[in-house]
Protein backbone atom coordinates (compact mmCIF):
# COMPACT_ATOMS: atom_id res chain seq x y z
CA UNK A 1 0.00 0.00 0.00
CA UNK A 2 1.05 3.38 -0.42
CA UNK A 3 0.75 5.86 2.47
CA UNK A 4 0.70 9.79 2.04
CA UNK A 5 2.09 10.37 5.58
CA UNK A 6 2.14 8.39 8.98
CA UNK A 7 -1.13 8.76 9.97
CA UNK A 8 -1.47 5.38 7.39
CA UNK A 9 -3.64 7.65 4.71
CA UNK A 10 -3.79 5.78 1.68
CA UNK A 11 -3.33 7.80 -1.96
CA UNK A 12 -7.28 8.48 -3.53
CA UNK A 13 -9.46 7.28 -0.54
CA UNK A 14 -12.86 7.54 -0.75
CA UNK A 15 -13.71 5.64 2.80
CA UNK A 16 -12.79 7.29 5.92
CA UNK A 17 -12.90 4.36 8.90
CA UNK A 18 -12.73 6.19 12.31
CA UNK A 19 -11.99 4.09 15.35
CA UNK A 20 -10.03 3.80 18.74
CA UNK A 21 -8.14 0.11 18.43
CA UNK A 22 -8.65 -3.02 16.36
CA UNK A 23 -11.40 -5.63 16.37
CA UNK A 24 -12.54 -8.41 14.64
CA UNK A 25 -15.20 -6.06 12.75
CA UNK A 26 -12.31 -4.14 11.30
CA UNK A 27 -10.38 -7.17 10.81
CA UNK A 28 -13.13 -7.89 8.71
CA UNK A 29 -13.95 -4.74 6.94
CA UNK A 30 -9.85 -4.58 5.99
CA UNK A 31 -10.23 -7.64 4.49
CA UNK A 32 -13.23 -6.82 2.50
CA UNK A 33 -11.81 -3.66 1.20
CA UNK A 34 -8.35 -5.63 0.18
CA UNK A 35 -10.58 -7.94 -1.61
CA UNK A 36 -12.62 -4.88 -3.59
CA UNK A 37 -8.97 -3.28 -4.14
CA UNK A 38 -10.93 0.15 -2.18
CA UNK A 39 -8.54 2.75 -1.04
CA UNK A 40 -9.62 3.91 2.54
CA UNK A 41 -8.05 5.93 5.15
CA UNK A 42 -7.81 5.17 9.30
CA UNK A 43 -8.10 7.69 11.88
CA UNK A 44 -7.39 6.63 15.19
CA UNK A 45 -9.83 8.41 17.32
CA UNK A 46 -7.42 8.50 20.36
CA UNK A 47 -5.08 10.31 18.82
CA UNK A 48 -7.44 12.47 16.92
CA UNK A 49 -9.52 14.15 19.85
CA UNK A 50 -10.41 16.79 17.40
CA UNK A 51 -12.42 14.69 15.16
CA UNK A 52 -13.25 12.59 18.02
CA UNK A 53 -15.69 15.73 19.15
CA UNK A 54 -16.49 16.96 15.76
CA UNK A 55 -18.42 13.33 15.11
CA UNK A 56 -19.77 13.33 18.28
CA UNK A 57 -21.38 16.72 17.45
CA UNK A 58 -22.69 15.13 14.08
CA UNK A 59 -23.63 11.97 15.31
CA UNK A 60 -24.53 12.18 19.27
CA UNK A 61 -22.65 10.60 22.20
CA UNK A 62 -21.88 7.70 22.62
CA UNK A 63 -20.38 6.94 19.23
CA UNK A 64 -20.94 3.47 17.67
CA UNK A 65 -17.33 2.63 16.73
CA UNK A 66 -16.29 2.00 14.24
CA UNK A 67 -17.57 5.01 12.08
CA UNK A 68 -17.45 4.84 8.26
CA UNK A 69 -17.10 7.68 5.82
CA UNK A 70 -18.52 7.05 2.37
CA UNK A 71 -17.91 10.28 0.60
CA UNK A 72 -19.10 12.66 3.88
CA UNK A 73 -22.15 9.94 4.62
CA UNK A 74 -21.71 8.92 8.04
CA UNK A 75 -22.32 4.73 8.92
CA UNK A 76 -21.98 3.99 11.84
CA UNK A 77 -20.57 -0.17 12.85
CA UNK A 78 -22.37 -0.98 9.59
CA UNK A 79 -23.25 -4.65 8.51
CA UNK A 80 -20.25 -5.93 6.19
CA UNK A 81 -22.77 -6.98 3.83
CA UNK A 82 -24.13 -3.23 3.44
CA UNK A 83 -20.30 -2.31 3.24
CA UNK A 84 -19.89 -4.46 0.20
CA UNK A 85 -23.29 -3.20 -1.26
CA UNK A 86 -21.93 0.50 -0.76
CA UNK A 87 -18.25 -0.41 -2.38
CA UNK A 88 -20.61 -2.42 -5.20
CA UNK A 89 -21.78 1.22 -6.28
CA UNK A 90 -18.13 2.85 -5.75
CA UNK A 91 -16.29 2.75 -9.17
CA UNK A 92 -12.89 1.02 -8.76
CA UNK A 93 -9.97 3.97 -8.71
CA UNK A 94 -7.68 4.11 -11.43
CA UNK A 95 -3.86 2.24 -10.03
CA UNK A 96 -0.76 3.56 -11.18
Amino acid sequence: MKYLDDVRTEINATLIIYCKEWCHYLHELVNLLREKQQSFTFIDLRFDTQKAKELISELGNPLILPVLSFDGIYHEKPPISRVANILNRIPLEETN
